[in-house]
């Protein structure tokens, strides 16, 4: 069993240069739950901070609104005039817990009405398994990943329950081709959205887990007297890795979550044995890397020493400061914008293919690429003519970025 790396002396020394002063405070805030060291950093941070409403949004933007603000209005790190913004921040993410926690009852009542099995994944389910609290994360959103087999019933109930048609439809017969991994439902009321998952991956076979395995491994996480079905602890590390890494971290609330996780020996040695059969370990090293070069937490000696070693790690390193060294990091760029354009089909793409370097997972995912799943539910081919769906890709990329 490995042992965990000493603590950097400075950790100031581990964050980028290329971030903004701004978000070297959100990291640095993001460190908070790290002891001593972490909150004298935080004041460093604080006194270099030009525009501290970028610092609100940036909190806001990462999904540290939960975690980080009540930490850091006893900080005295944070300028008088911005405590109150963070307060009422605060207050309306607990009031959205509150109404996402109402809808995930709802749901999970109608599920098990219908007899259908489901995980909740991420979200507030997350939040208690991770940090006994469901106020701590919370999520922007309810992820359920359903049976395949009974996608229909799941978007019937949705339907039932006030839930708007989702927003990528997908084919009549599931099993006609592949579907997207999920939809995106919308309350009519609330504008809660709801996802409903049929894998984890839009290219299964990233992280061909299926449902079965991950049903039988299941845990029952409580949630103010409600039992939920959620993933197994175990396997949270390689999970959470593959999402956030193919998002570039844009949240650093991924990042850590996976801290909550990999906090003892023997949850790297499992991280690591169950990764390096799927050919994942080097997402996990990379994972190494982010956390004790971003998050200064503190990480076994050899892992961090494999890592280096390895041409992919480090490409992956390099890859995910593109998500952060643009002048608007703290906000989601709009929907049909270059940098959007450029972060989604070139950065993001090219991270996946880094992930998981194997012969087998580039041809399935060159040829996921050439034939989306959007472009098979917005043009319904014979299954004869089915060769012509990467000639009309780019015709579906277009259409779905200049929509509305």
């Amino acid at each position: 069993m490995v042992a965990f790396a000493a603590r950097p002396q400075e950790v100031e020394e581990a964050l980028l240069p290329q971030f903004s002063p701004e978000l070297r405070f959100v990291v640095a805030a993001a460190r908070m739950p790290d002891g001593d060291g972490a909150r004298a950093q935080l004041h460093r941070a604080g006194a270099e901070v030009r525009d501290w409403n970028l610092v609100h949004r940036g909190l806001a933007h990462h999904g540290l609104t939960g975690l980080t603000i009540p930490a850091l209005l006893q900080s005295g790190a944070v300028p008088a005039a911005m405590l109150a913004t963070l307060r009422s921040e605060h207050s309306a993410h607990v009031v959205g817990v509150m109404h996402r926690l109402r809808e995930l009852s709802r749901i999970k009542q109608a599920l098990d009405g219908a007899g259908i099995r489901y995980l909740f994944i991420k979200g507030i389910v997350l939040s208690t398994q991770l940090y006994g609290d469901p106020l701590a994360r919370g999520g922007r959103d309810i992820d359920v990943l359903i049976e395949r087999a009974r996608t229909r019933d799941a978007e019937r109930i949705l339907r039932e329950l006030g839930y708007e048609l989702p927003i990528h439809a997908s084919p009549t017969d599931p099993n006609a081709s592949e579907p997207p991994k999920e939809s995106g439902w919308v309350h009519r009321e609330s504008r809660i959205l709801v996802e409903l998952h049929d894998r984890l991956c839009d290219n299964h076979s990233l992280l061909p887990w299926d449902f079965e395995m991950l049903w039988a491994e299941r845990e029952t996480v409580m949630i103010a007297g409600i039992a939920v079905p959620a993933m197994a602890r175990r396997r949270l590390s390689v999970y959470l890795a593959v999402h956030g890494i193919r998002h570039g971290w844009q949240r650093l609330l991924w990042l850590v979550d996976l801290a909550a996780v990999l906090n003892h020996n023997a949850a790297w040695d499992d991280a690591i044995d169950d990764a390096a059969p799927l050919g994942l370990d080097g997402t996990m090293l990379h994972v190494a890397w982010a956390l004790h070069h971003w998050l200064a937490r503190p990480v076994p000696p050899e892992v961090l020493a494999r890592g280096r070693r390895r041409f992919d790690v480090r490409l992956l390193n390099r890859l995910v400061v593109r998500f952060h060294d643009g002048p608007r990091w703290y906000e989601t760029q709009p929907r049909n914008s270059v940098r959007r354009f450029i972060a989604g089909s070139v950065w993001s793409r090219a991270i996946t293919y880094v992930m998981k370097p194997t012969r087998a997972f580039w041809g399935r995912q060159l040829a996921f690429d050439l034939s989306s799943p959007q472009d098979r539910s917005a043009f319904t081919l014979p299954a004869r003519f089915g060769w012509m769906y990467p000639l009309i890709r780019p015709f579906g990329w277009a259409i779905r970025r200049l929509r509305p």
